[in-house]
């Protein structure tokens, strides 16, 4: 059996003789998009990107030296935007920001089922974009049938970033300062006890001359003794100063501390993320829009409308030829 010819003049000509069933196609298809277009979701994307300042611009390490502060950026580098970005891209921030906005509720999702828990948590990140541009600035892109409920969800994980961002530096600091806290009420206790324990004793033995070994007085009046065992209440008094005005010294080198820490952990109300642009709620579609759209399918159909025409019309001559 031979092969019937079928070569490029022949597909020419059998495209051209059926012009018209191809074109037929091609509208046809066309209007289904179209119709498809109007009767389906159509999506929205919001968009919002910010960009993040240097977390340890606010340090006390770096506030309270005359010389480091000049040397610490206003941006952050590469490791915090990283840091960010884990934070950006975790499970945490997506589901805080799915209860605030109520989306199992848009969804129609039971949270009682593992599953549809699942489901949510699936979408959230399917629709959720966050990209890292080279200036280190992030990119946050959510896309959703419902146009407002896109902006909201962009601004809403916008400030949630910020918020598990800043209570983790934040949070460190009052950490710090709430072991200083107890540090110093320990001291003060303490200083309370020799105090008494100090006064107590001059006025036993009426020895009230300054007598402070850890300040390294020197005592030029000669000490004269007042009863029994003075020699024991002059040492007692000595190492009971010596061990107060340590505790005294240390108290305020703590409570020094503890103010610079209160000072930075006050810092919460300076933003660490600044925002560069806010999602607007958008009012297109994302793309394909409607000519588009109309435009694809009409060279789908004219594409497979000829496509189907050769195939058919080929399969005709081999059965012609077999004849």
């Amino acid at each position: 059996m031979s092969t019937p010819r079928y070569d490029l003049v022949d597909i020419v000509q059998t495209l051209r003789k059926n012009r018209r069933t191809i074109l037929l196609v091609s509208v046809i298809t066309a209007a289904l998009g179209g119709i498809i277009f109007f009767i389906g979701k159509r999506d929205y994307k919001a968009e919002g990107s910010f960009i993040m300042s240097n977390p340890l611009y606010t340090d006390r390490n770096n506030l309270f030296q005359a010389t480091g502060i000049q040397f610490v950026d206003y941006f952050a580098g590469d490791d915090d935007v990283d840091r960010l970005m884990n934070i950006v891209e975790s499970d945490s921030v997506k589901w805080s920001v799915a209860q605030k906005l109520h989306m199992a509720e848009y969804y129609k999702l039971d949270m009682n089922d593992p599953k549809k828990v699942k489901k949510l948590l699936d979408i959230v990140k399917d629709n959720f974009k966050a990209v890292r541009s080279e200036y280190n600035s992030v990119e946050i892109t959510y896309t959703d049938p419902d146009p407002k409920l896109a902006a909201n969800m962009v601004n809403e994980s916008i400030a949630t970033i910020q918020d598990i961002f800043r209570d983790f530096y934040v949070g460190q600091r009052n950490k710090m300062t709430a072991s200083l806290q107890v540090k110093i009420n320990e001291m003060d206790s303490s200083i309370v006890v020799y105090t008494d324990s100090l006064a107590k004793l001059r006025d036993q033995y009426k020895i009230y001359d300054l007598v402070n070994p850890a300040r390294q007085n020197i005592i030029n009046a000669s000490l004269k003794s007042s009863g029994a065992n003075f020699g024991w209440a002059m040492e007692q008094v000595q190492n009971l100063e010596s061990i107060k005005d340590q505790l005294v010294a240390d108290r305020a080198r703590y409570i020094s501390r503890f103010n610079e820490y209160k000072t930075t952990g006050n810092a919460a109300d300076i933003p660490l993320i600044h925002v560069l642009t806010t999602a607007k709620v958008p009012v297109k579609p994302k793309p394909p829009g409607l000519i588009l759209t109309v435009l694809s399918c009409a060279l789908i159909g004219l594409f497979f409308g000829g496509l189907y025409i050769l195939i058919r019309n080929y399969y005709r001559l081999l059965i012609a030829v077999e004849r």
